[in-house]
């Protein structure tokens, strides 16, 4: 049986057991049960969490070291250190959706400034068909890079114009799509 003949047959057999028979209701845990969960999980997230600011810290000097020193190897490296703290990132996807600490409206929404997608790079820099566009091309809107003008930036006339973040950081070192 071909690969896609085992996945169908998967699916199907996973529909199978769908059904609306009503699920009886379970007593809820006690907290001297669920305690001990929450925090383990507590744990788990901090240290996913903490693994994301290490790649994103290694991630930043590697970004320095290449501005500094711009070259093919100090460029590679810098790739490899995005790749790597990007990983990492992922990993925390799993901690989202529940007012937790990285889409917290009261901690200014990080996800928003941090992973926003999809992003119009021509917002950022030029693209093939527009080579004068993107705020590199146009200082009177961001005539210093700072943490503030890009937060300011982030977003600005659109959801897609996204200023700041993985997807902005992998444009500008990988180029366009």
């Amino acid at each position: 049986m071909s690969l896609s003949g085992v996945w169908m047959m998967l699916i199907v057999g996973s529909l199978a057991g769908c059904g609306d028979d009503p699920v009886a209701q379970q007593p809820p845990v006690p907290a001297a049960e669920a305690t001990p969960v929450v925090r383990q999980y507590a744990t788990v997230v901090h240290g996913s969490y903490g693994l994301v600011v290490d790649g994103a810290t290694a991630m930043q000097a590697a970004v320095v070291a290449f501005l500094a020193t711009p070259s093919e190897a100090t460029l590679a490296t810098a790739r490899q250190a995005w790749i790597t703290a990007r990983v990492s990132y992922d990993r925390t996807d799993a901690f989202r959706f529940y007012g937790g600490p990285i889409d917290d409206e009261a901690s200014g929404n990080l996800e928003g400034r941090l992973n926003a997608w999809p992003m119009d790079e021509n917002f950022v820099d030029y693209v093939e068909s527009m080579p004068a566009s993107g705020l590199i091309n146009r200082p009177e809107e961001l005539r210093t890079i700072t943490r503030e003008a890009i937060v300011g930036q982030n977003e600005r006339g659109g959801e897609t114009n996204i200023a700041s973040g993985w997807h902005t950081i992998e444009f500008l070192l990988w180029g366009q799509d």
